[in-house]
């Protein structure tokens, strides 16, 4: 029961990349694909390609780094977004995503609080942060933000990943 939880708590995190990213991405981006994976968290090279002061350009490329499964490497661009533009809540958000998908829960819930501090509403933070909440085994804090969620937008994707996750349980 365990396995099959965790197995569909993958599937929807994966998913839940790809529905949560496509709001934040910068104007003139590709949303790209999250069907092209890669096994190892860093990717081919570990400097971004985008300009280092380009917030917009390093949060679209952090985005597909996420997708792509190159978790450190959205990490470094998605901190110097956060750097530019300490009150992008999106950036914020992707980050905690990031951190999570490196294990790194500390920082993780670090950045999904900063998110929420500035937009207590964002659907993909209480959705990622749920998530986190799932693997920490903190289950009340994950059905508090399944209860937010369902509150903030009904039956939208962000609550039925969440709900399934917790459902598998």
């Amino acid at each position: 029961m365990l396995r099959s939880a965790q197995s569909l708590l993958a599937a929807a995190c994966v998913f839940g990349a790809v529905a949560m990213a496509g709001p934040v991405l910068a104007a003139g981006s590709s949303s790209g694909s999250s069907s092209s994976s890669s096994s190892s968290s860093y990717g081919s090279s570990s400097t971004a390609t985008a300009n280092t002061d380009d917030a917009a350009a390093l949060l679209a490329e952090a985005i597909e780094f996420n997708e792509r499964g190159w978790y450190r490497r959205a990490v470094g661009n998605l901190r110097q977004v956060t750097r530019l533009e300490p009150q992008n809540a999106d950036a914020w958000n992707e980050l905690g995503f990031a951190y999570r998908n490196v294990d790194n829960y500390n920082q993780s819930a670090r950045a999904y609080d900063r998110a929420l501090e500035l937009d207590p509403e964002h659907l993909g933070a209480l959705n990622y942060q749920g998530f986190m909440y799932l693997e920490t085994n903190q289950l009340d804090n994950a059905r508090a933000n399944l209860s937010q969620l369902n509150a903030l937008c009904g039956t939208c994707s962000a609550y039925e990943t969440l709900k399934e996750a917790l459902d598998a349980l």
